[in-house]
């Protein structure tokens, strides 16, 4: 039995064994091709650049900085839909980072479509800002942490004798349940623009966005390449779109680039 058993633990440990040389193989040749990635990216060399940067991404590793110099080479290279489609999933992973809002920002004005958004009530806009702040991990370890907080805090009023203890621990519990629940809903609402909502963007210079899902249908208006959409819903190769002023229609997979 006793045999078995370290038998069976010398089978664990060589796994693990080949799992952390495989980990520690794969960051080694991801770190040489970051660092290619930047030689060819000084050297004005973007499309290898470009390679080597979706070669990490397709390994599994991702950031906001790798999406970032990538965004930086496709625009390098005046490939603009990609480089806002790289733009936009940097700013999902670090939606507070000033160097991606900026270079998002710039390379969008240089797209064809000037769409005007649908007002947003004030309410909203100001909500939507305040929890942009930060990113949705951070609200979520920011309600946990004042959760915690007002339970030790309940707990020291609930042993406490002193009346004034009692009356601070309370109403600075009460305070900090408010902010776990304010946090959470901020989390909530980050969580819902920047993972729950799909979005896409343009590729093609030009784009016939239909009525309905079939080749056949009335265009209804045309997209140029590097407009951002958004996705509602998916029928084989047809998105349902909407655009910034509410407009919605039927565009094919092979036009865009899901963010």
């Amino acid at each position: 039995m006793d045999k078995k058993k370290n038998n069976y633990m010398k089978y664990i440990l060589l796994n693990l064994a080949i799992l952390f040389s495989v980990i520690g193989a794969v960051a080694n040749t991801n770190q040489e091709l970051v660092d290619s990635a930047v030689i060819y990216f000084n050297a004005k060399n973007y499309d290898k650049a470009i390679v080597n940067y979706e070669k990490i991404i397709a390994s599994g590793q991702e950031s906001a900085a790798l999406y970032y110099n990538l965004g930086n080479s496709y625009y390098k290279a005046k490939n603009l839909p990609l480089a806002i489609v790289n733009f936009e999933r940097a700013k999902i992973i670090d939606p507070t980072d000033e160097d991606i809002l900026f270079n998002l920002s710039l390379v969008k004005t240089q797209t064809v479509d000037k769409i005007k958004s649908i007002p947003v009530f004030f309410i909203n806009d100001w909500y939507n800002t305040v929890t942009g702040f930060m990113s949705t991990n951070t609200w979520a370890y920011l309600s946990v942490l004042a959760f915690l907080l007002s339970l030790a805090l309940l707990l020291l009023y609930f042993f406490s004798r002193s009346v004034k203890i009692k009356k601070i621990t309370f109403w600075t519990a009460s305070l900090f349940l408010l902010m776990s629940f304010a946090s959470m809903a901020s989390a909530s609402n980050e969580k819902k623009i920047n993972f729950d909502t799909k979005f896409a963007v343009i590729t093609n210079p030009s784009v016939n966005i239909k009525a309905s899902p079939d080749e056949n249908s009335t265009s209804i208006f045309i997209l140029h390449s590097g407009t951002k959409l958004q996705v509602l819903d998916q029928i084989q190769e047809w998105y349902k779109i909407k655009i910034e002023d509410g407009n919605t229609g039927w565009v094919k997979l092979e036009d865009v680039e899901k963010v």
